[in-house]
């Protein structure tokens, strides 16, 4: 079946997903300015566990999956240790979005040095994002999958 793409409902309805898109971006702010991460540690847990997750995937053979869910499901068992500690509190996220780059399967001479550059790359960006996307799905798997994509084209421009 051949598709057209010149059907004259498509002008109305591109008209009409930005209308909606408008709407929803002046409905529902998705930048917030009350967020409590203070503590610039804790982007330094993303690239231990984006290590941690990768050496559980691949050396261990569990699996990119597995392997985040059990990092992931660890550090948010860590609030449990000191429930009145903020620093605690905080440190599930930043864990889990380093279990997003360890969940990679690369065969690359220097894997271990491009983990951690994705992981700093991440951390970066997870600090300079703090205050965007609160509470809205996929911003750590976007942050994880940005910080791969810049590190392997860094890497690419070295080794080049």
């Amino acid at each position: 079946m051949n598709e057209r793409i010149e059907h004259y409902l498509v002008p109305y309805i591109i008209i009409m997903i930005c209308a909606l898109l408008l709407v929803v971006y002046r409905k529902f702010p998705l930048h917030h300015h009350e967020y409590s991460f203070d503590r610039k540690t804790l982007v330094l847990w993303i690239p231990i566990a984006a290590i941690i997750t990768y050496l559980i995937n691949n050396q261990l053979g569990l699996g990119g999956v597995f392997s985040a869910g059990i990092i992931g499901t660890l550090g948010s068992f860590l609030t449990k240790f000191n429930s009145r500690s903020e620093y605690l509190k905080q440190i599930a996220g930043p864990i889990y979005c380093g279990a997003f780059i360890g969940m990679t399967s690369l065969d690359f001479q220097y894997v271990y040095w491009m983990i951690i550059t994705a992981g700093v790359f991440t951390a970066l960006l997870f600090f300079a994002t703090k205050t965007l996307f609160v509470g809205v799905g996929g911003k750590l798997g976007t942050l994880a999958f940005i910080g791969v994509l810049l590190s392997m084209l860094l890497f690419k421009l070295i080794i080049s």
